[in-house]
């Protein structure tokens, strides 16, 4: 962990010094990532964001996915956990600028699960870096299962499926001071979730979640800065309920960092941390507080579009998904098309 750090540091340094020979950059704010654990999967998210907004009439489309490991388990005399497999989750985002410094947004999420192909690979990995692989290497590889129990009754499991609408979160933004050089930028966030995933196969929660959160963001120097903070309260799926089981609120918090390399290339850096919704189920590695980091890049070569591609790592050991691969590609019509 040390090691990872220190090269992530060091990767950071360069760039923040390249940046700083960069002219008046393009900065559009962090990746709008999230943790893919499967039972977080199923609580609002605001998903992180700069202060900015689009002007009045300007609308963003968004196509992204999300390919995740999931390899954890563990057993006390008061709760189970149990994840293995892969997790690929593929979303379309709208997002409308309202006028007024509000802004609206709809996301569309699908997942797919399924035994994977990355156990061999991620081996391989960790033995060349000389990583713990959380006894994966000698564990059956390439299965499917996610379940959580208490007690000895299963309070929530996710099925394995070729295909999944999730629950549709809608979200609306109000910014309250705009970004700008040496400016605090400021937001305020709110947002609903839609029961659309099915509660039964684990893809949904049959409840509507509500999220509210504030953004703060600060340029300097050409660099973006931005910090989160957010709050769910989270719906429990009927069958965890019936067996006197309910998913818990989910509080997180998070900072990014936005470095220009070049006018049309950008490297991004962000942490997020956040509590577990499981954390009642007794088991020590459903109940631990989660953090993730990603490193990334943003390739804007136009200010109608721009390619983002990201890799995230976990930060708590046995406690998120080991390792997850992102990739998504944005639109901006109307108005000027460059950065809010």
């Amino acid at each position: 962990m040390r090691t990872r750090s220190s090269r992530v540091a060091a990767g950071v340094a360069v760039a923040a010094f390249a940046a700083g020979c960069v002219q008046r950059p393009a900065l559009r704010g962090p990746l709008p990532v999230r943790n893919q654990h499967p039972a977080q999967l199923l609580v609002m998210h605001l998903d992180p964001a700069g202060a900015g907004v689009l002007e009045a009439g300007q609308t963003a489309l968004r196509t992204d996915l999300a390919h995740t490991s999931l390899f954890l388990f563990g057993a006390s005399p008061q709760g189970s956990w149990e994840m293995d497999g892969e997790l690929l989750r593929a979303a379309v985002d709208a997002k409308v600028g309202l006028g007024g410094g509000l802004q609206l947004g709809l996301q569309v999420p699908f997942a797919h699960t399924s035994g994977g192909f990355l156990d061999s690979l991620i081996i391989d990995y960790h033995d060349l870096f000389g990583l713990p692989d959380q006894d994966r290497s000698t564990n059956p590889r390439d299965r499917f299962a996610v379940e959580a129990g208490r007690g000895g009754q299963t309070v929530w499991s996710m099925e394995r499926s070729s295909a999944e609408l999730m629950d549709v979160p809608v979200h609306l933004a109000w910014q309250v001071l705009p970004p700008g050089e040496r400016q605090l930028g400021l937001a305020l966030r709110a947002g609903a979730e839609l029961p659309t995933g099915d509660p039964r196969a684990g893809y949904g929660n049959g409840q509507v979640d509500v999220a509210l959160g504030a953004v703060a963001e600060y340029r300097v120097a050409g660099i973006g800065c931005t910090a989160q903070l957010q709050h769910t309260f989270a719906g429990s799926p009927a069958r965890s309920r019936a067996v006197g089981f309910r998913f818990s609120d989910v509080t997180s918090a998070g900072l990014g960092l936005e470095l220009p390399i070049r006018q049309d290339l950008s490297v991004l850096v962000q942490a997020e941390w956040e509590t577990s919704t499981l954390r009642d189920v007794g088991a020590r590695l459903a109940s631990r507080d989660q953090a993730l980091l990603w490193v990334g890049g943003r390739w804007t070569p136009s200010p109608r579009w721009s390619l983002e591609v990201g890799l995230a790592e976990d930060l708590v050991p046995k406690a998120s998904p080991d390792v997850s691969f992102w990739v998504a590609m944005e639109w901006r019509l109307g108005g000027a098309g460059g950065a809010p």
